[in-house]
């Protein structure tokens, strides 16, 4: 087993980022189904890519509220990510790392473990969620994974988990989408079933204001936060672009930006904003510090790590750093690594280094039974 390859499999609920442990970054293959409203013709994953019209697309992904539910689906994608014009994979020669949420349900905990030892037949699976794989990289932190679905806030102490102190936001990336989409409905144009064009509009435009009221008034007053996006005519452009960016084409339809462009990200520091009765990420990192034990606080306010997708919002580590060190006495300290949406998965090629004693063999699994191969991955959380 010691010579066999293994592969890394971040599965989230927006994107896998799956590779082989030699690998220096991640493939990323969008974990949906997607149909286009035109031609109603069907993508999986990555082949979403090859259609030139991303205009409507329907989508249907394996996970609801963060939990992986349609396993028809998933297996789907997944066939797509292991084939050889994706990974590759050949499963009896390949140990498995495959992330799961927080708190993951025991019947979905099951069913993960019989698909990859008796659907696919892998030779060895670790089995841990996604801020366990970023906590590889650090001894004592707090993991913040601003996610597709939520928010989660883990501290770790010696790379255990402290369950206890775990926190959850209701929002995370897709809510960001769907409130930029009602809001630029609501003034300018009708994008509401345009979710890939806005998620990409999202990524280029918003950015997290460090002094909210402030930065309102100023958008009022002057044209400092205004700018363009031109939407896509999928012949020039598939996605759009912020206008100045690039060549502006002839009649290209635009779409004004102000206020949203930081209005949007505050949701996270103000989750009542969009009907969701909760503290902000920065409140919820406070109370996980502070349900942990009093000698370890100090070390954890001063390892914050924001990992996921919407981390690599402009602004968010110097807000968030600045509201935590308003809530506390001791020094605080928050980080980004150069790729949050890889970290998991870049912890994850740490793990392949070592804790073979974590691995649960396919012959140990048909011997062991799925309760107690549960349990033995219930104290590597």
């Amino acid at each position: 087993m010691a010579d066999m390859q293994t592969l890394i499999l971040d599965n989230g609920s927006c994107t896998i980022k799956g590779g082989y442990a030699d690998y220096e970054q991640p493939l990323v293959v969008p974990n949906m189904v997607t149909r286009t409203k035109r031609t109603r013709r069907v993508y999986v994953g990555d082949l979403a890519y090859s259609t030139s019209d991303l205009s409507g697309l329907y989508y249907r992904s394996p996970f609801e509220r963060g939990y992986l539910v349609r396993w028809d689906a998933e297996l789907v994608i997944w066939d797509r990510v292991l084939s050889n014009d994706v990974l590759g994979c050949e499963p009896q020669q390949t140990n498995l790392i495959l992330s799961e949420p927080v708190f993951n349900f025991q019947a979905i905990q099951r069913q993960m473990d019989e698909i990859v030892f008796e659907e696919y037949g892998f030779a060895s699976l670790i089995r841990a969620p996604a801020p366990r794989l970023a906590a590889q990289h650090h001894s004592c932190c707090v993991i913040v994974d601003v996610g597709h679905a939520f928010t989660y806030v883990v501290p770790y102490r010696n790379q255990q988990q402290i369950p206890w102190a775990i926190r959850r936001v209701d929002v995370g990336g897709l809510m960001l989408t769907s409130y930029l989409k009602e809001t630029v409905s609501f003034r300018y144009w009708d994008m509401m079933d345009e979710t890939y064009i806005m998620s990409q509009v999202k990524e280029r435009t918003c950015f997290v204001s460090q002094d909210f009221y402030s930065d309102l008034e100023r958008a009022k007053r002057t044209d400092s936060m205004k700018l363009e996006y031109v939407l896509p005519d999928f012949t020039a452009s598939k996605t759009g672009y912020v206008r100045g960016t690039q060549a502006d084409a002839e009649g290209m339809q635009v779409l004004p930006l102000n206020n949203e462009r930081f209005a949007v990200p505050e949701a996270l520091f103000h989750p009542e904003d969009v009907g969701v009765d909760q503290g902000g990420i920065h409140r919820a990192i406070v109370q996980a510090v502070n349900a942990c034990p009093e000698e370890a606080r100090g070390v954890l306010l001063a390892s914050i790590v924001l990992i996921g997708g919407s981390a690599k919002l402009p602004g968010l580590r110097e807000r968030l750093q600045a509201e935590v060190q308003a809530m506390s006495s001791s020094r605080v300290c928050v980080s980004v690594p150069d790729d949050p949406e890889a970290w998991a998965w870049q912890g994850g090629r740490l793990l392949a280094q070592g804790h073979g004693e974590r691995r649960i063999s396919r012959q140990q699994y048909l011997e062991m039974g799925a309760s107690r191969v549960a349990a033995h991955f219930e104290t590597f959380a």
